[in-house]
C-alpha cells in the first residue's frame, strides 16, 4: 500500500462518521498535499456552513498529532480561535499572537512582524474569510496588510506550509469586496501553487439546527438571484435558537 493511501486511511479512521464523497476527495487531497515535496504551496479549503469542514479539520489535527508532526492552529479572533481549539483538541491562538511582537520596550504599543521559528510546521487558520490586506494608516501590527504578513511569517521558515478554511458566503473584510485570503487569484500573487476544494453537501441535519437552516436558505436565494426583499427567517422551532427581546440582547451576549 502507498504512503498516500496509509495517510489516508489514518485520516479517516479520525473522522467521527462515514465521510461523504466530497470529504472523501477533501482527505484524499490533503494527503496529497501533505506528502508534496513542493514548499510554495497552499492548501485552500472552502465549504457551506455545515459541510464538514470543522470535521476534516479535526480529523487532520488529531491524524498529525499521532504521526508527531508539528501543527498550529490559527484564526483571526480571539473567540473563532477558542472555538477551533474546543473541536480540535488543542491549543489554537489569534493571528496576531503568533505573527506579531512588541517593536521595543519604549514602544509597546506598536508591533512588528515576528521571526518564524517552528520548522516544518503546517499552519491551520480558520475563518479565513475574515482575514483582512488592506493596510490602513494607524495601523500597529507590522505591514498593516494581515495577509501579506500571515504568508510571509509562515514560509520565511524551512518546511512551512499553511492550510486556509473558510465560507465564501461569509461577509468580506471591511472595506474589501472579497475575502482576500480565500481567493486562489490572491494567493498565486504571492508565487504559491494552490490546491482548492469547496464543499458544497450539507451533511448536518438542517432540522437540528436554525442557524443552519437559515443559512442554508439564504445562500439559496443569492444564487439564484431571489433575494428581492428581505426574507423571513425561522427561528422558534429550532433548539439553538433563542428568540430575546432587545434589552436583554447585550446581556445574554
Amino acid at each position: 500500500m502507498a504512503i498516500s493511501d496509509d495517510l489516508c486511511a489514518l485520516i479517516r479512521e479520525n473522522f467521527e462518521h462515514n465521510p461523504t464523497k466530497e470529504q472523501e476527495k477533501a482527505i484524499f487531497m490533503m494527503s496529497d498535499f501533505l506528502l508534496s515535496r513542493e514548499r510554495d504551496e497552499v492548501f485552500l479549503l472552502k465549504g457551506y456552513a455545515g459541510t464538514g469542514k470543522t470535521s476534516l479539520l479535526a480529523a487532520l489535527v488529531k491524524t498529525l498529532g499521532q504521526l508527531q508532526q508539528r501543527v498550529m492552529l490559527l484564526a483571526p479572533t480571539g473567540r473563532a480561535a477558542k472555538v477551533l481549539s474546543s473541536y480540535a483538541g488543542v491549543p489554537a491562538f489569534t493571528i496576531h499572537r503568533k505573527i506579531y511582537r512588541q517593536k521595543s520596550i519604549t514602544d509597546m504599543n506598536v508591533f512588528q512582524n515576528d521571526i518564524n521559528l517552528k520548522q516544518d510546521t503546517l499552519f491551520i487558520v480558520d475563518e479565513a474569510s475574515m482575514i483582512s490586506n488592506d493596510a490602513h494608516d494607524n495601523t500597529v501590527f507590522g505591514t498593516g496588510r494581515l495577509l501579506d504578513d500571515l504568508m510571509h511569517y509562515v514560509y520565511s521558515c524551512e518546511g512551512c506550509r499553511l492550510v486556509l478554511v473558510g465560507d465564501t458566503a461569509q461577509l468580506p473584510p471591511v472595506g474589501e469586496e472579497e475575502s482576500p485570503a480565500l481567493s486562489r487569484t490572491m494567493l498565486e500573487g504571492y508565487g504559491m501553487q494552490v490546491t482548492e476544494l469547496c464543499l458544497t453537501q450539507v451533511v448536518r441535519q438542517l432540522e437540528e439546527s436554525g442557524i443552519l437552516w437559515n443559512a442554508t436558505m439564504l445562500r439559496s436565494l443569492i444564487q439564484n438571484d431571489e433575494m428581492f426583499e428581505f426574507p423571513k427567517l425561522r427561528g422558534k422551532s429550532f433548539p439553538d435558537v433563542k428568540m430575546l427581546p432587545g434589552d436583554e440582547l447585550i446581556e445574554a451576549l
